[in-house]
């Protein structure tokens, strides 16, 4: 079931609700509830039923079509998504499930390649490497949730992906020199599709506006669907959700990207450094 979703409609609640001059008591009576039921339809942590949302948008005074769309997005909730027979993280998969249906993601990667951009044997290298959290059983499964998670940059309605990728990132061996000119040479043919922009912040650029470390911004494309961030840690990760927190992480890119290299200067280091590791490999 589509917590992502669920969250939509909520937040899409209170904006009506707000915007007929209603408060949660008045709308709890229009529905024959308590005023925490309320809340927790609109925080996206219960299910809508039909006959509920009919109730509410008519007290709010919704006009048809914004009537016909909220019915359309709660029945996309009970939709299972693809990510549930892959062993996805508890913590993560609220983020794969907004990305599912994302239009835009801007992310900044301070030490690895960025999750839609990895190959399967980088992805089975991270995931190995970070068995003490990651169950070795369910690894297999967690890389195949990774390369399905590429799909979302091809197709008929593609995500648009900016993202700016640390140096280190790329000269930092995964498994091995093979697997990184595996992955950076991906990353250059990804690059050539026009939904993707990639642009390295190099050594040079010094001290950066996130240090401590990644972060991803999705956007959406319904103005009423608000942008979500998320941030990863070693221990999990969580949704950013709190519109000013929001937009402070998309300052943060936009700062960050301002120092990065142009994409003609990044596509060249790229394949410079991927070179280099070709080069290692035939080594031994």
């Amino acid at each position: 079931m589509s917590t992502a979703r669920r969250r939509q409609l909520g937040s899409w609640l209170v904006k009506l609700r707000k915007q007929s001059g209603c408060d949660v008591g008045e709308a709890s009576r229009a529905l024959g509830c308590s005023e925490s039921k309320i809340r927790h339809l609109e925080a996206g942590r219960s299910k809508v039923k039909k006959a509920e949302l009919d109730l509410l948008v008519e007290r709010y005074g919704a006009p048809a079509e914004v009537r016909s769309q909220l019915e359309e997005t709660r029945l996309h909730t009970e939709e299972r998504g693809w990510w549930e027979s892959y062993r996805v993280p508890e913590w993560f998969a609220p983020f794969v499930d907004f990305e599912s249906f994302a239009t835009e993601a801007a992310c900044f990667e301070l030490d690895l390649i960025p999750g839609p951009l990895q190959t399967e044997r980088y992805a089975y290298e991270i995931h190995r490497a970070g068995r003490y959290t990651t169950n070795p059983q369910d690894i297999a499964r967690r890389v195949k949730a990774r390369v399905e998670r590429r799909k979302r940059l091809t197709g008929d309605s593609p995500m648009y992906l900016r993202a700016v990728i640390s140096e280190s990132a790329l000269h930092r061996v995964v498994g091995s020199h093979s697997v990184m000119a595996e992955q950076l040479q991906q990353v250059l043919e990804l690059c050539e599709q026009p939904n993707v922009i990639v642009q390295l912040l190099p050594f040079e650029a010094g001290a950066h506006a996130s240090p401590s470390g990644s972060f991803v911004v999705l956007a959406f494309d319904q103005p009423e669907d608000e942008s979500i961030g998320f941030l990863d840690t070693p221990l999990g990760g969580h949704i950013i959700d709190r519109a000013e927190d929001v937009t402070a992480l998309r300052y943060v890119f936009d700062e960050v990207r301002s120092h990065a290299l142009p994409v003609p200067a990044t596509l060249e280091r790229v394949t410079s450094i991927r070179d280099a590791h070709q080069c290692r490999h035939e080594k031994g």
